[in-house]
């Protein structure tokens, strides 16, 4: 983390400082600059554990669900070693900071574990060469509020949910 985050908000800076480049190009450097800063502030304070993170199969396969395909893209695929056996799982790295607020942060932290919970479907279906896929090893890493969502260890119900509504999606998509 030493080398390569100094080396990204470099290039970033290069690209803020850059007139030739768009004021979209700009801002986005700049606000990404942010985040890094953010990310490195609070890594330490994260519930990261250990484990290795790679960089994810692209292009990521699609994930059927109840008739519904759902583009899941990870940022990493993580990897954790036990005696036991390694456990793998996905994380998908959050960083816009939306709005504030008792409702707001509530939708964003179910929507958090909905995703963590995707991220192991996922890796169920696509990462098991790689170790056994378990809940706990996919997470949401949620930057700007310094928090990590895992998924669910009994993931059972919320599975059942989103198979549920991928069902009534099937259902319904074709009459609209």
């Amino acid at each position: 983390m030493n080398r390569i985050i100094p080396a990204a908000i470099a290039d970033l800076e290069a690209r803020r400082d850059n007139m030739a480049n768009g004021p979209l190009v700009r801002d986005d450097a700049s606000r990404c600059i942010d985040v890094i800063n953010t990310f490195h502030r609070s890594a330490n304070q994260l519930d990261l554990g250990n484990p290795d993170y790679r960089e994810p199969r692209l292009p990521s396969p699609l994930m059927n669900v109840a008739g519904v395909d759902i583009s899941v893209v990870p940022d990493a695929i993580v990897v954790d070693r036990r005696r036991a056996g390694d456990r793998v799982g996905q994380a998908f790295i959050r960083c816009t900071i939306g709005a504030a607020g008792n409702a707001a942060d509530g939708r964003r932290a179910e929507a958090n574990g909905h995703l963590a919970t995707i991220a192991h479907m996922h890796a169920r279906q696509y990462l098991g060469d790689l170790g056994e896929p378990h809940p706990q090893a996919s997470m949401v890493i949620d930057v700007p509020r310094g928090i990590v969502v895992r998924g669910p260890t009994n993931s059972t119900r919320r599975i059942a949910n989103i198979e549920a509504a991928c069902a009534m999606i099937a259902a319904v998509w074709p009459m609209i």
